[in-house]
C-alpha cells in the first residue's frame, strides 16, 4: 500500500512528516522492517520501510546522506526514526537530500508505541490491505469470468472495466487493429484516437510487460497518458489499453485493470481451442483423402460437405510453401523452439487465407505438414485464368512487402470426382518442385507447364546440351557480366509474353534500356525475337538449361 496510506490508517498516523513529503503519494510499502546492524542497507528491499531509533547513526550524523542515498536507490519506501531516543540529531543537508529524491524520513518520538509494535501494527495493516486487494481481484475476476461464460464477449468486458476506471479503454490486437472500445470512442473528440494509439506503438518495441506510456502527439492531449497491459496466451496477442487524464491507474484500478486483461487472454486460448480443434478435424480429412485413407468418393462428398464439397462440382487444388531461407537464416531457425514455430505457421496460415479472401473466390485452406493447401472451388463463368495468375502474383509480392512472408504456389488440374482431389494435390506439389529446380522464389506454377518439363526429361543429357549450346551460342561467347545480363532480360522478356513494358518494370529498369538489350540479343544471334517459332526454341533453351544445372533430376517422384 501507498507510505502515505499506511500513515492515515495505522499506529503511523501521530508520525510527523520531516522530509520527502512528495514521496507519500509515490513510494508503495510492500514490507516493514527494524535496523539491527551497521550494514541493514545490504538486507534491504524494495518497498521497505525501515524503522529505527538512530543508535547506530546517532555518533555519525554525516553518514546519513549515504544511508539515504542508498535507501533510494534500492527503492526503499521511507525511513523511520525515534531521534529523541537518544538525541539523535538530523543534519539539513540529509533533509535536503531527501526532499530532492522525495525520499520520505518520518519522526516517531511523538509516538508511544515501541519499534515493534509499530512494526506488528504496520505489517498487520499491510496483510490486511493485501487480504482485501486479494477479494476484491477474485470479487472483479469472477465478475468478468461470469460474462465469458455468458458469451458477453470481449466488448461487455471492456465496457465493464472503462465503467470501473471511468477512463476509455481500448483492446488491439497485435496487428494493433481494435477488437473491442468502450462506449467514449463514439464521442467525436475521441474517434481518432484508437487510430492514433496505435500509429504511435507502432514507433515502439512491443512491450511485454505492463507499463505507464506518454504518446505527444495524441489529441485530445487529456488522454495523452496510458496505461498498457500485454494480453497473452501461448503467445502475443495484443493489447489493453486506458486513456486516463489526471491520475495514474494504481490500487483496485490498477488490479481490475490486470484481471481484465487476464480474463480477456483466457477467453482468447478459449478461442484459438476451438479454432485449433476445428481446423485440426479438417486438416486430418483432407490427410485422409490425399494419403489414400478414403476410398469411396460418398464418403469423401459425406465428409467434406461441411468445406463445400459437392458431386459434379468442379475444383483444383494449390499447395502453398514457404520459400528457402538463407543458410544462416535456416541455422537460426532450428534453434527456435517448436512452439515460436508453430505460431509462426500459424501467422503464415492467417496471412496466406486473408490474401485468397481477397481474391474473391470461393475456397478452403488446411495445413498438411509444412505445407498450406487451398481448395479452390471453380466456376467456369467468367474465370479468367491468366488474371488469377496475375492476382496470386501480385499477392505473393504484397505479402513478402508487408508480412516478410515469402511463399511459392503450385497449382494442380482442375477435377469433378471428389477422389481426385489427391491426384490435384499431388500435381500442386510437382508443380512447387519444378519451381524451385528454377531457383525462382514466389512464383507461381501450373501442373499443366510441367507436361513439356516431363518430355524433355527423356532426351538424353548429351542432345539437350547441345540445342542448348546451340541456341544461345551467340550469347555463350560474350564476357560473364555481359552474358549475365543479356540472359535476364532475354528471360524476363518472354516470360512476360514480349511486353517491353512489363518486362522494363521486372527488370527495374528503363524501357530504352530492355529495348537495347533485345537488339543487341538480335545481332548477336542474327535472329528476330519477335518471330514465334525463334521465341518458342529460346523458351525450350529456358527449359533446357533448369535440367542442365540439376543433373539428377527427376519428375517421377
Amino acid at each position: 500500500m501507498l507510505l502515505g496510506n499506511l500513515l492515515e490508517m495505522s499506529v503511523l498516523s501521530k508520525a510527523q512528516v520531516i522530509a520527502g513529503l512528495e514521496g507519500l503519494t509515490t513510494r508503495d510499502v510492500l514490507s516493514v522492517n527494524i535496523m539491527d546492524a551497521p550494514d541493514i542497507v545490504t538486507f534491504l528491499k524494495q518497498g521497505d520501510l525501515l524503522l529505527t531509533n538512530g543508535y547506530l547513526l546517532k555518533d555519525r550524523p554525516e553518514a546519513l546522506v549515504d544511508f539515504v542515498q542508498s535507501m533510494h536507490g534500492k527503492g526503499c519506501a521511507g525511513l523511520a526514526i525515534k531521534t529523541q531516543r537518544f538525541s539523535l540529531s538530523i543534519p539539513q543537508e540529509v533533509l535536503d537530500e531527501a526532499d530532492r529524491l522525495h525520499f520520505p524520513i518520518l519522526e516517531l518520538s511523538m509516538i508511544d508505541a515501541t519499534l515493534g509494535e509499530i512494526f506488528q501494527q504496520s505489517i498487520g495493516m499491510i496483510l490486511d490491505n493485501k487480504n482485501d486487494e486479494l477479494h476484491y481481484a477474485l470479487t472483479i475476476h469472477k465478475q468478468f469470468a461470469d460474462m465469458i461464460m455468458k458469451g458477453d464477449g470481449l466488448a461487455r468486458i471492456v465496457d465493464t472495466l472503462s465503467s470501473m476506471l471511468s477512463t476509455p479503454v481500448l483492446l488491439l490486437n497485435v496487428k494493433l487493429q481494435p477488437l473491442a472500445q468502450s462506449s467514449q470512442f463514439s464521442r467525436p473528440e475521441l474517434r481518432r484516437l484508437p487510430v492514433l494509439a496505435a500509429a504511435s506503438l507502432a514507433g515502439e518495441i512491443p512491450p511485454q510487460a505492463p507499463l505507464s506510456l506518454c504518446f505527444p502527439h495524441i489529441a485530445p492531449p487529456e488522454f495523452r497518458h496510458v496505461e498498457l497491459f500485454p494480453i497473452h496466451t501461448y503467445r502475443h496477442e495484443g493489447y489493453l489499453l486506458s486513456f486516463y487524464n489526471l491520475h495514474v491507474l494504481s490500487g483496485t484500478a490498477l488490479l481490475a485493470f490486470e484481471q481484465a486483461a487476464h480474463v480477456i487472454g483466457l477467453e482468447m486460448t478459449k478461442k484459438h481451442a476451438v479454432k485449433e480443434r476445428s481446423r485440426r478435424y479438417k486438416n486430418d480429412f483432407f490427410s485422409d483423402v490425399i494419403e489414400g485413407f478414403v476410398r469411396t468418393e460418398q464418403e469423401v462428398l459425406h465428409r467434406g460437405a461441411k468445406y463445400g464439397l459437392k458431386a459434379n462440382g468442379t475444383s483444383f487444388l494449390i499447395v502453398a510453401k514457404e520459400d528457402e531461407k538463407l543458410e544462416h537464416a535456416d541455422l537460426q531457425s532450428e534453434r527456435l523452439s517448436e512452439e515460436i514455430l508453430s505460431a509462426e505457421r500459424d501467422r503464415h496460415y492467417e496471412i496466406i487465407k486473408q490474401e485468397f479472401a481477397m481474391l474473391d473466390v470461393p475456397f478452403v485452406m488446411f495445413s498438411k505438414n509444412d505445407l498450406f493447401g487451398i481448395l479452390v472451388f471453380h466456376d467456369p463463368l467468367g474465370w479468367d485464368e491468366a488474371m488469377f495468375r496475375r492476382q496470386l502474383e501480385s499477392a505473393t509480392e504484397r505479402m513478402y512487402r508487408s508480412e516478410q512472408v515469402s511463399v511459392s504456389f503450385g497449382i494442380g488440374k482442375l477435377f469433378t470426382n471428389a477422389l481426385d482431389l489427391r491426384s490435384s494435390y499431388k500435381e500442386a506439389l510437382k508443380a512447387i518442385h519444378i519451381g524451385q529446380q528454377t531457383n525462382r522464389q514466389r512464383f507461381v506454377q501450373f501442373y499443366r507447364t510441367m507436361d513439356f518439363g516431363r518430355l524433355l526429361s527423356m532426351v538424353p543429357h548429351g542432345e539437350l546440351e547441345i540445342f542448348y549450346q546451340e541456341a544461345f551460342k551467340g550469347l555463350l561467347a560474350r564476357s560473364e557480366n555481359e552474358q549475365r545480363e543479356l540472359f535476364r532480360t532475354l528471360k524476363a522478356y518472354y516470360e512476360h509474353h514480349c511486353n517491353i513494358i512489363d518486362t522494363s518494370k521486372a527488370l527495374f529498369v528503363h524501357r530504352n534500356t530492355v529495348i537495347y538489350r533485345l537488339e543487341k540479343c538480335e545481332k548477336l544471334m542474327g535472329c528476330k525475337l519477335k518471330d514465334p517459332q525463334v521465341g518458342f526454341g529460346f523458351q525450350i533453351a529456358f527449359a533446357i538449361e533448369s535440367l542442365l544445372k540439376n543433373e539428377n533430376f527427376s519428375l517421377n517422384d
